[in-house]
């Protein structure tokens, strides 16, 4: 494959080439060292991490579904990948399968499904939680309306023996007076 046809492809890393492939990253470089000694030859940039062109994910995804044969070794598998790659040639077209959209759907579903019962959960959070301030609330005013009516009763009796004092007071004084004048 030419330079050119390389930097016109989609580069992928390794996390991203796993999870295309359903696989660990460990058994991905597994894979990736196998294929170096059969005599693949990988993108690396200057630290020496792959790339992953479309071709190297075919080519990945080729060797998956031969080594998945009972009498095939990783090794073999490996080699039957190198004469594969050089008797065909591998096309943008082989890899139409694996798209963006599948690569993350099952990520994206899971996370949604885990927002949408989070969401629900919270939503009858917030109910419980409403419903207790309506009781507070409610309890709250029916406390004032109790303390009010006894705060007024208080006072009215405190106003209704303060008349009956004065009163009695008066007619102390009206019978002291009377008694004096006897004298």
């Amino acid at each position: 494959m030419s330079d050119d046809t390389q930097q016109e492809q989609t580069v992928y890393n390794s996390s991203d080439t796993a999870a295309i492939l359903k696989i660990q990253e460990s058994t991905l470089r597994k894979y990736c060292i196998m294929l170096e000694e059969a005599g693949y030859k990988f993108h690396k940039n200057e630290h020496g991490h792959r790339g992953y062109f479309n071709d190297d994910v075919i080519a990945l995804k080729r060797l998956i579904e031969i080594k998945k044969h009972p009498d095939m070794t990783l090794k073999q598998a490996c080699n039957a990948v190198i004469s594969w790659i050089k008797e065909k040639d591998v096309t943008d077209s082989d890899i139409t399968d694996i798209t963006d959209e599948e690569r993350h759907n099952d990520s994206y579903n899971k996370l949604l499904n885990e927002f949408e019962e989070f969401k629900k959960q919270q939503e009858e959070f917030n109910k419980e939680l409403i419903d207790q301030l309506k009781k507070q609330q409610e309890y709250i005013q029916n406390s004032l309306l109790e303390r009010d009516k006894k705060l007024l009763e208080a006072i009215r009796e405190t106003q209704e023996t303060k008349k009956l004092i004065a009163a009695t007071q008066q007619e102390e004084k009206k019978s002291r007076s009377k008694w004096w004048k006897l004298w």
